[in-house]
């Protein structure tokens, strides 16, 4: 290396670490950048390797096809400080890879792995019994989700206030009415495409989720107007609402909705069905 390059790289590695450039220089800098700074020199490869280890947020989501499980193992080694960690789409992302950085991160407080088809119940297993403090949860297109794992997080995550399960298939009405019912924070919640889900659930929504702003159950076939009622009624803070491709939900019980949520579906003139419930809510 060039003496006036040695000296600039002495002068920069002067500069306080913590204090000045993991605060204000080097979150500037692209996973890339950090990545191509590691071999400027030995001196710099201890900088770097020493900010990976302070990251309080990992977000790789826009990047997931150009890293690979090496590299994840660098940025997430010995980190114990980790608060955001957002790998959606990380398809080379495994249980193996994961396990380690939950264990390590108790304070974890948002984590997003869908579309993660590499994963396991157990991960989910894991971050139930380390991160309690846990507020944001994005399970999108997870079809390995299992009923058991969500009312593993419902017993032990209380603090949930955003939670997408989107796509979990195998998740189920008894699983969903736990987590509602042990998460009074929930303010947003999808359940979208989830084909097992009924009107039971939503009573339960109706019971207990006094702070629900956003819900999304597009798709959920099993849904009628008797639980949209429901929702609409008890929950006052709701915003808005999906409801495409709900075969049984209609204008009846939209209408009154739409003076104060926000409703996917434009109206129509969808005729009224009466149908008969036996589903009882207890407020």
């Amino acid at each position: 290396m060039p003496d006036e390059e040695r000296k600039a790289v002495i002068s920069l590695l002067n500069i306080p670490w913590n204090d000045v450039l993991f605060v204000y220089l080097l979150p500037l800098l692209n996973w890339k950048d950090l990545f191509r700074l590691r071999r400027v020199s030995s001196e710099v490869l201890c900088l770097v390797t020493e900010y990976f280890r302070s990251c309080q947020s990992i977000d790789l989501s826009i990047v997931s096809g150009q890293f690979n499980a090496k590299a994840f193992q660098i940025i997430s080694m010995n980190n114990s400080y980790i608060q955001f960690l957002i790998l959606r789409n990380c398809k080379w992302l495994n249980s193996d890879l994961l396990t380690p950085v939950l264990k390590t991160n108790e304070s974890i407080v948002h984590l997003d792995i869908s579309g993660c088809s590499a994963l396991t119940n157990l991960n989910l297993q894991i971050l139930a019994t380390k991160c309690r403090g846990l507020k944001k949860l994005s399970l999108q297109n997870c079809h390995w989700v299992s009923a058991t794992a969500i009312m593993s997080l419902a017993l032990e995550c209380k603090n949930l206030e955003y939670v997408d399960l989107t796509s979990c298939w195998e998740v189920t009405d008894e699983s969903v009415c736990k987590l509602v019912a042990n998460c009074p924070k929930l303010s947003y919640l999808s359940l979208s495409r989830i084909y097992g889900i009924t009107d039971y659930t939503m009573s339960m929504i109706a019971c207990t989720s006094k702070l629900l702003e956003h819900l999304n159950v597009s798709g959920c076939w099993r849904i009628t107007d008797f639980g949209i009622r429901l929702v609409g009624e008890y929950c006052r803070r709701l915003k808005s609402l999906k409801v495409e491709d709900c075969r049984d939900v209609t204008e009846a019980s939209l209408a009154t909705l739409r003076l104060r949520v926000v409703v996917d579906r434009p109206n129509s003139r969808y005729p009224y069905r009466a149908q008969s419930h036996r589903i009882r809510l207890q407020i």
